[in-house]
């Protein structure tokens, strides 16, 4: 048996290798996933919803447009890690306005996204092929809004995420009333000095746990940037609708100590 096949992901229909390893695409009736060769899912796309997340953490990565100020234009929106590219086209579906980046060490990742995942060829979506660092220092300051960080390796998270210099370049990026995302895993919660070192540059951190086992960090210059937990549950339920699932459900984490 082909150990790079993976049976519970369904039928490959496409597979790839580049400098850093396999890539490939399998499907499962209504469902296509992206796979780097190893038991774990990097995108789910449910094929009648293309644009909406499957996975919980992804659904708590977006679920931070529930933190934008009703008036708050986004004009600048990047996605660090591009996957198949379900959350840059999410971004891309809510925020109709706004110039989405969506960042990816490996030009076959973002091929592939366009190819089987229809990430859209749009003058308001911008693919760059280059890592995150070099994307990062070449933006320019307070230009992003959103910044979501989903950097993953074939063998796991890519720490670099952890690094101060990562962190400090984030900071440099957000606008003082926009918001970084952070894709962990739940074991860097032990971490003693990552999340004081985040919040000597961030005033409003929100986090929370999700049920796949990852670790979602929510980021803001300013000091008191969240709504309330009332207001967030109002905002979520406005929102529900238009994003295919309860907002609310995966929020509430974030303001279990809030």
């Amino acid at each position: 048996m082909d150990i790079l096949a993976l049976p519970h992901l369904g039928k490959e229909v496409h597979r790839r290798y580049d400098d850093l390893g396999i890539i490939q695409v399998y499907e499962d009736g209504n469902k296509r996933y992206l796979s780097f060769g190893t038991a774990d899912e990097q995108s789910c796309q449910l094929k009648a919803k293309p644009g909406q997340p499957q996975h919980g953490y992804a659904r708590a990565m977006m679920a931070a447009l529930c933190l934008l100020k009703p008036d708050q234009a986004v004009q600048q929106a990047s996605v660090l890690g591009t996957g198949g590219g379900l959350m840059a086209r999410c971004l891309f579906e809510q925020l109709p306005t706004t110039q989405v980046h969506t960042v990816d060490l490996r030009p076959a990742v973002i091929q592939i996204a366009h190819q089987y995942f229809g990430l859209p060829r749009d003058k308001r979506l911008t693919t760059h092929a280059q890592s995150a660092m070099d994307y990062l220092n070449a933006c320019s300051t307070n230009s992003q809004g959103l910044l979501l960080s989903d950097l993953y390796l074939a063998n796991g998270l890519d720490t670099r995420q952890l690094n101060p210099e990562f962190v400090s370049e984030c900071r440099r990026v957000v606008q003082n009333d926009g918001w970084l995302v952070l894709n962990l895993w739940k074991e860097h919660r032990e971490d003693g000095l990552f999340l004081p070192q985040l919040k000597a540059q961030f005033q409003t951190v929100l986090h929370s746990t999700t049920s796949d086992g990852n670790w979602i960090i929510w980021a803001c210059p300013n000091a008191n940037a969240a709504p309330d937990k009332r207001g967030a549950q109002l905002i979520c339920k406005r929102l529900s609708e238009q994003m295919g699932f309860n907002l609310w459900q995966v929020t509430k984490g974030f303001y279990r100590f809030f």
